[in-house]
């Protein structure tokens, strides 16, 4: 079972709330008002004010031009310029960091220094394979949970629907189709969690750089195949900036999956006797939905909590960012090599 927090008792017996930080104070770190109301909280602070069982404790931006909006959001939490000196302050049960990328070894490194019992990290881990294992060694050593903040791989509908696949539903998967937007390190890190969720390790990959769809030359989209070892072959694609169609179709022999509107939603369909064509298949008009927009953060922080207390398995690990990761530099590998098949090293490599 894993290593719970420390919880204070008050003197009724009944446990305090876990003191929550959150480092970096961007759209994804505090943001209140870019979210709707149906996929609120939409953010790490705001969804620790959210949950019953934890307590915002501070905020640390080091652009103090933000700290007046901070301010008026969230009236009643510390903010600080200095994440050292929170961690000295505040001794955080739980810790997010939302800082740019090329930060997070360096605050993982210094939560996991003040032996913070939870660390959400945003994805991707990090740009560097080396850097990401430093990471999870550290969090091992100082025994802190390091998760690693791919949202919807805590969210309960889609953890139920990639078991059901997993165990057979659509029968012998042959091809799908994903779509994603916004550069490969960032969105696309989530389909490809979200694609290992559903059906397993990645055997390899051969793709290409697609300008048309990138809009910022560090982080170029990449299109191409991904095949998996249980035979998948993935059609992996980009789209332009913001272009809100990010999810997956999956086809087997029993059925059809569509992960879609932004993984919210689940369709399905079954392979029928097509009535026209003896011998021929086709399949069913009657489409099955389940799922509507919701708080993907909600469920994140509630899945760090559960596990603080001794209640779940850690998902979406550090261990499980790295591998994420490593599918990365292999696809962006098989694009500097113009479309190079490359095969996923062996774990024993």
């Amino acid at each position: 079972m894993p290593p719970s927090a420390a919880v204070e008792v008050d003197i009724l017996g009944m446990s305090k709330k876990l003191k929550a930080a959150v480092i970096g104070c961007g759209n994804i770190g505090a943001s209140v008002k870019n979210y709707g109301r149906a996929v609120r909280p939409g953010s790490h602070a705001s969804a620790y004010q959210a949950n019953a069982k934890t307590k915002l404790a501070a905020l640390v931006e080091n652009d103090k031009d933000k700290w007046p909006g901070l301010k008026n959001d969230f009236p009643r939490v510390k903010i600080y310029e200095d994440a050292d000196l929170m961690f000295k302050e505040i001794k955080p049960d739980i810790v997010s960091i939302a800082t740019p990328t090329g930060s997070h070894y360096k605050f993982v490194l210094m939560a996991a220094k003040y032996k913070c019992p939870a660390i959400l990290c945003e994805k991707p881990i990090s740009y560097s394979v080396q850097e990401a294992k430093k990471m999870i060694l550290a969090c091992q050593k100082s025994n802190s949970q390091l998760f690693i903040n791919h949202t919807r791989h805590f969210d309960p509908l889609l953890q139920k629907w990639s078991r059901k696949v997993r165990n057979g539903f659509l029968g012998q998967i042959y091809q799908g189709n994903a779509y994603y937007y916004n550069g490969l390190f960032n969105n696309g890190t989530h389909l490809i969690d979200l694609l290992r969720m559903f059906l397993g390790e990645i055997d390899w990959v051969a793709v290409q750089y697609n300008k048309k769809t990138s809009w910022q030359e560090k982080d170029l989209n990449v299109d191409g195949l991904i095949a998996f070892k249980n035979g998948a072959l993935i059609s992996f694609q980009s789209l332009s900036k913001n272009y809100g169609y990010f999810g997956f179709s999956l086809f087997g022999e029993k059925r059809m999956i569509n992960v879609t509107n932004l993984a919210y939603e689940i369709e399905y369909r079954k392979k029928i006797r097509n009535e026209n064509y003896k011998g021929f298949f086709e399949l069913s008009s009657e489409i099955s939905k389940e799922g509507a927009p919701r708080s993907f953060m909600k469920s994140a922080i509630g899945h760090v909590v559960s596990c603080l207390e001794g209640k779940t398995a850690p998902q979406s690990t550090g261990q499980n960012g790295l591998a994420v990761l490593e599918i990365l530099m292999t696809l962006a590998s098989s694009a500097q090599q113009h479309g190079k098949k490359l095969y996923l090293k062996k774990k024993n490599e």
